[in-house]
Formats: structure tokens, sequence, C-alpha cells
């Protein structure tokens, strides 16, 4: 037993003796082992431009690695054998460091370059459009693949820097001058290399409509013939018309009756979507003178078309329409030609037109004042529950009316309430000055009222409206609607008319017309009472004569009034003394040509004048003489102005007793002037 014991010992101190020699062995080897060999990066770059790099490292005997990225950076990460990492790098040279690691700690390092360079812009394509606010202008596109951004010169100014272009934007450039250029566009790939592309651009200034005389590169050759002579010209008066440049025609002295000028375009007018043209223009003469627009082939004078327009002020810029939609528009009219003043001998006058265009508009807007006499509009009522509105004949020309057309509003049996109408205009109301309107109206009853509203087009619910009772029965009178805090803002373009508001209708006729902005205050107009207190009749004397407003001194017979106008002619005053009083609008002769005047004169057998007058120009004006009959009593006069041109605008109105005698100190009555038949 103890032998076995003994041998037993001796086997295990054999084995420990054993394995403690062969640890001894394999960390010798370890610790023999050397660094890691053959050490390498390998480097794959992503090609679309983005930077992104894949670094995997390798090495023989290497348990691990550091790898430095080398960016400017001190940044690092470890990895194990077969890992690799991903990098964004900007374009460039970066060394990269590997640090290789043994199991044994021993380590080997390399250092390694990686070239990062992104690919040229590939598959550029240009894209050039004039743009449309300019003939003079391009618009530039550009797109390119692995492009980042663009840049573009454009071929005019070698001074300047180029102009950035994004990817999916677009840049622009107006031109000095017509001509060819070279537009360049660059492409970036958001390195070194880049891609260039260039496309030549033919800049042209075709003379077309519209045409405003602005163009710095445009001749504007006009062709005159019979006497006048046209040129661009500043504008000589910017209210109205803003434009900077405006045409010129001087109708020079004893030019012929058909005296114009010619304005050839480039291409024939395009008559596909509009069939009128428009012209501002600025005449002058008196409201009426006539402006002839004829259009030409350019080839076949023949071939031709004419229009006529009147003015319809004097002194100011406005707008004429011209409707060619009956012409023949198969043919090709290049030619624009401008009569002013036609079928009158040239007197020196200068005329001035600018902004020819197409257009859609009517020759007269439809808007405020509303007087229902243009006979090109339109007046289309849109009448509901039960009032159906058109225009008439006026049925009762007398009082404060006399125009001959008006609008009548039948208010049918048992219709609502709210029964009305309403009209849109071309244009909203302006209420940048006043913020009323008025209206005359004509009702069979008194104590009525008579509701007027105002909408906006494209929204009902922005709307005001106001109520007004009338104050007669089967007579006209002037109604105030007022619209206090209204905004312009708020575009009111429809106006709605309901009368007798409130009860059923009763199968009447209602009547309104002359609607207008107004700031409250009633118009000095025929008739002429003097009994108004809210009006202000400042009369303009001369010769010696003077005219106030007094008490009627004979308030009996054929007037009774209570306020009279007296004219005192005083001793020795000129043969012509007298008076005049200006009306706030011109005289309205459209129906009626004869004025009407009450009298009173201390002696019969005198001469009593009345003389009507264009404010703007005196020597525009006619007068009729008519002799008194009675003495120191009152007698209605009338002056009959039959043939009077309406057009003349007569808005002074001028009063002489005794004319053609010198003054004695007498004492002259004068009332209720007014139109009639």
């Amino acid at each position: 037993m103890k032998k076995t014991l003994y041998f037993l010992s001796v086997l295990l101190i054999s084995i420990f003796t054993m394995v403690s020699c062969v640890e001894d062995d394999l960390t010798e080897q370890v610790q023999n082992l050397s660094a890691p060999q053959e050490l390498d990066i390998t480097f794959n770059i992503t090609q679309d431009n983005s930077g992104l790099v894949t670094l995997t490292p390798s090495a023989s005997g290497a348990a691990s690695y550091e790898l430095f990225y080398a960016d400017g950076t001190d940044e690092s990460i470890d990895l194990l054998p077969g890992e690799s990492t991903e990098r964004m790098y900007p374009e460039g040279n970066y060394p990269i460091r590997l640090v290789a690691t043994a199991i044994n700690g021993k380590t080997s390092e390399l250092v390694k370059d990686l070239m990062v360079s992104f690919r040229a812009p590939e598959n550029l394509v240009i894209d050039i459009q004039q743009d449309p606010a300019s003939n003079l202008g391009i618009i530039v596109k550009a797109t390119a693949d692995f492009a980042t951004m663009f840049e573009v010169t454009f071929g005019e100014d070698p001074s300047l820097p180029a102009q950035p272009l994004a990817v999916d934007g677009e840049t622009s450039y107006l031109y000095t001058n017509t001509g060819d250029y070279i537009v360049t566009v660059t492409a970036f790939s958001g390195g070194a290399a880049t891609t260039s592309g260039t496309q030549t651009v033919t800049i042209l200034d075709p003379f077309v409509l519209p045409v405003d005389f602005e163009s710095a590169t445009l001749p504007y050759n006009f062709i005159d013939f019979g006497g006048a002579a046209s040129a661009k010209v500043a504008n000589p008066d910017t209210n109205g018309n803003s434009s900077a440049f405006v045409a010129e025609t001087i109708k020079t002295a004893g030019a012929q009756v058909f005296a114009g000028t010619v304005v050839e375009l480039d291409n024939p007018i395009d008559f596909t979507t509009f069939q009128k043209l428009k012209i501002d223009s600025w005449s002058p003469l008196p409201a009426g003178t006539v402006v002839k627009m004829k259009l030409e082939n350019a080839a076949d004078a023949n071939i031709n078309t004419e229009i006529d327009a009147a003015t319809l002020v004097s002194s100011a810029w406005e707008t004429l329409v011209y409707d060619f939609s009956a012409a023949d528009l198969t043919q090709e009219y290049h030619k624009i030609i401008l009569f002013y003043d036609f079928g009158n001998t040239g007197n020196g006058d200068t005329f001035y037109f600018d902004n020819i265009e197409l257009t859609d508009q009517s020759a007269v807007a439809l808007e405020l004042p509303l007087d229902f006499e243009s006979p090109v509009l339109n007046y289309g009522f849109t009448e509901f529950g039960g009032a159906p509105t058109s225009v008439i004949a006026n049925p009762d020309m007398s009082g404060i009316n006399t125009s001959p057309m008006v609008a009548n509003t039948l208010k049918v049996n048992n219709a609502q309430t709210f029964a009305g109408a309403f009209i849109d205009l071309d244009n909203p109301i302006d209420f940048g000055t006043f913020d009323k309107i008025k209206m005359k109206v004509w009702t069979p009853q008194a104590g009525q009222i008579v509701k007027l509203k105002i909408e906006n087009l494209s929204d009902p619910n922005i709307n005001i409206e106001v109520d007004v009772m009338t104050t007669v029965a089967n007579a006209w009178e002037e109604l105030i609607f007022d619209f206090p805090g209204v905004m312009s803002s708020n575009d009111y373009q429809r106006i709605v008319v309901f009368f007798d508001f409130g009860n059923t209708g009763v199968g009447a006729d209602y009547y309104f017309d002359d609607l207008e902005v107004t700031n409250g205050a009633p118009a000095l107009a025929l008739p002429l009472t003097f009994d108004n207190a809210a009006l202000t009749y400042n009369f303009t004397n001369f010769g010696g004569a003077t005219s106030t407003v007094i008490a009627n001194p004979d308030a009996t017979g054929a007037n009774t009034t209570a306020m009279v106008g007296n004219l005192n002619k005083s001793s020795g005053s000129q043969v012509w003394g007298g008076s005049f009083i200006e009306l706030d609008g011109p005289i309205n002769f459209s129906s009626l040509q004869k004025i009407k005047m009450k009298t009173w004169s201390p002696q019969s057998g005198i001469v009593v004048k009345m003389k009507l007058e264009n404010l703007a120009d005196p020597n525009i004006n006619i007068e009729v003489d008519v002799t008194n009959t009675v003495a120191s009593v009152w007698e209605e006069l009338t002056f009959d102005f039959t043939g009077i041109n309406n057009a003349n605008n007569y808005q002074r109105l001028v009063v002489f007793f005794d004319f053609g005698n010198a003054g004695t100190g007498a004492d002259y009555y004068f009332d209720e002037i007014e139109l009639t038949n």
C-alpha cells in the first residue's frame, strides 16, 4: 500500500512538472511572435459625388486595428479583423493612419493616402425661354447629373460676375440691347471638376401689341401724312396716365382734314381672343372731337377697316375703345392709322396717344355715375322676388330729371316684400373721396322705403345696405344713401335696388336714374330755384352789374317762391354788364333744348340775354336774346337753344338784363331756371 502511494505521488509530480514546462514554452512562443506584417487599407469610394468612403484595414498577424480618419479631426475607430468603417470626405487628399496590434501587443503602422475626387457633372441640359414680362429678357434653367449648383453668364457685359443658379431653380436676365448673345452655363459637382455648355440667344424687340412707347430699343417710326407731325415724347400730363413716354401728333395749321399718322407693326394684329382695340388719348379740343382709327393690310391698302370714336373730355387722358368685331378679321392688319379731329382742317393742335392694345372692354365702362343714356352699354338687370327691371324712356321728364332714359322697376302684384333687382358694374365703386351715393327716384307714393345695397361680386356676404324714405309722390326727387366707414378695398361692384321694401308688391311702377358717388351736398344744377339753404349761390359779376340772392320782393302772380336772384345794373354800368353762375355739372341738353326763366323787370321791351359757356374754354359758348313783354310783374321767358351741341359741356350760365344799354341803377329779378320743351 505504501509502495502504491509512493508511485502515485511520483506520477503526479511528473505531470505537474510537464504542464508547467508546456506553459512556459507557449508563453515564450507568443512573446516571440513578430509585429503585424503586410498592413494595407482598402478604400471603396462611392461614385455619386457624395464623398462616402468605406475603409477596410488588413494585415497578417493582427488581432485588432485602430484607424485614424485624418480628415482634420483626431477621431479614430477600433476595428477587429474583417470589419470596415464608413466616412464622408470632401474632395481632397487624406493621409489615413492605421495601427495594427498583434496578440502579444506588438504594433505596426501604415499611412496610406486617400484621394477623393468627384465626377464632373454629366448630361448638362440648358433651357432658355423668353421672359414673358419683356422682349429683352430671358429665363434660364439647367439640369445635370451629379450637379450641386450652376453659374450663368449672359454674354453681354463681361465685367458682370456669373449669376448663381440653383438646382431646380431659375435665373433671369434683362438685356439692354437687341442682338445675338452667348449664354454659358457651368455645372458644379462639389469638387474641382465642372462641365460647361453654351447656347446662343437672339434678342429681338418686335414692334407688336401692346404698344406703350416705353422701349429704349424700338425706333417707333411714325409715317405722317396730310400735314400731321408725330414723335415719341415725354408724357406732358401724368394725371390719368402714368406712362413716362407717349406719342405726340401735331395737326399743323392748315393740315388736311384727313391728316394722320401710321404705326406699322412687325406682326399682324391677332384678333383671336379679343376683337376690340383701345388707346389712351389726350385731346385739347372740346368733347365730341372725332378720333378715327383705321387698320390696313401691309401689302394692300385696299384691305382696311375703320371706326370713329368721339372724345368725352378735353385736355385730359381718356380711353377710347374701337370695336372691330364686325370687320373681316380673316385679313391681316399690320398698320394702325390714327386721325385726330377728323374732318376738320388742322389748327396747330397737339394730341397725344398711348397704350394701344387689344381688349374686351366696352367702349364706355359700366360704372358710376350711371345715367342709362349710353347707346353701347348693356344695362342688364337681374331681378328677384318679382321685380322685373329694365331701361325705358323717361315717363316724366320734369323737375330735377329731364334725361330721356331711366330705369324702371315693376314690383308685380304679390311680389315678395324683399323683391328687387341688381346690376353688376365693370369696376368697383370708388369710395376714396366720398362715402355716399345719390340716386334720383320717382315713386307713386311718399313715405316708401327705398333700400340701396352694395355687394362684392365674388362674395355677396361682403355687403352694406342703407334705407331712405321717399318724401314726394309722382315726382322726381334725389335720395342720398350714406355709407359711413365704407371701404373701397371691399370692391363693391354690385348695386341692388329695392322699392317699397318690406311690403308686398301691388303692381306699381318705380323709376330711378343718375346714380353717383357724392359728398351728400345737393348739386348746383338746373332747375335752379334759389330756395335751397344748403346750396351756395356764388355769382361772378362784371361790367358794373351785381347779383345776389334775396327774398322775393314781389311774391305774386307767376312766382310766389321765397327767394330769387337779384341783378342790380348800377348807374353808368357797361351796356354788357351782367353776372354768371357756375353749375356743378354741364347742362344736359340730350332731350330738352330750351331753357325757361322767370323774370321781373321795371320796364318792358328790354333785351334779356342768356349765354352758356364751357368752363375750360369760354370761347365755346352760345347765347340767345329774348325781349320781355311786361313791366313790374313776373313773366316766364323761354330761351331756345335748339340744335345745341351737348358735347360742348355748357356749365356756366350768364345773364344780362337790358343788354345794349348802359345801367341806370335799376333792379332786375330772375328765378326758376330750368330745361323745358
